[in-house]
């Protein structure tokens, strides 16, 4: 499957990398200047409320978004034109970015759901043709995005689950043991 935005990364199994190993990224775009997404199965031990002091009672979990600008929130999100210069991932209605003012007035309104938006800190890059080395090099499969799932997904089977949905032939990997010496 070729690589394009609203497509997702799932790490193989073999993958050591200490960021990516079982990781499922979500990317928001592809071009010949390079690739951006975010991790999806990364939660951290933050929520919403803690980067966000105005907010006590937001509870949305924070996720670990990539290894770069990790001192920056991006979000992904549902709300289209009602966020100005949201980005499209794909044509799932799913969007990135945009105002983070139209997100406070959503936010202050109760308008926003849990499975309506997702908070990063840092996000996922790679210069043009990196990943396509690391694609040569077998890190990663390239898979459609079920963005339904992954919002609503338990983080710790999202990577399993993904390669289950793949298919037959990837399902078995889905249960490949972290550690394959302790098995």
């Amino acid at each position: 499957m070729q690589v394009e935005q609203g497509k997702i990364l799932v790490a193989q199994p073999f993958l050591n990398d200490g960021y990516f190993k079982r990781t499922v990224v979500l990317l928001t775009e592809h071009n010949e200047h390079g690739t951006m997404g975010f991790v999806m199965n990364k939660p951290m031990h933050l929520r919403l409320k803690d980067v966000l002091p105005m907010f006590p009672d937001l509870m949305h979990p924070l996720y670990k978004g990539g290894p770069v600008a990790d001192n920056q929130l991006f979000f992904i999100h549902r709300f289209g034109i009602e966020i100005n210069n949201a980005m499209p991932v794909s044509k799932s209605g799913w969007y990135w970015g945009g105002d983070f003012e139209d997100v406070v007035r959503l936010l202050r309104d109760n308008k926003i759901g849990m499975d309506d938006i997702r908070f990063f800190i840092g996000y996922s890059g790679w210069e043009a043709d990196q990943l396509n080395g690391e694609l040569e090099s077998k890190a990663w499969y390239v898979a459609n995005a079920d963005y339904k799932l992954l919002m609503e997904e338990d983080m710790e089977q999202a990577w399993g689950n993904e390669l289950k949905r793949m298919g037959s032939n990837f399902a078995v990997l889905g249960n490949f043991p972290e550690d394959p010496s302790m098995n």
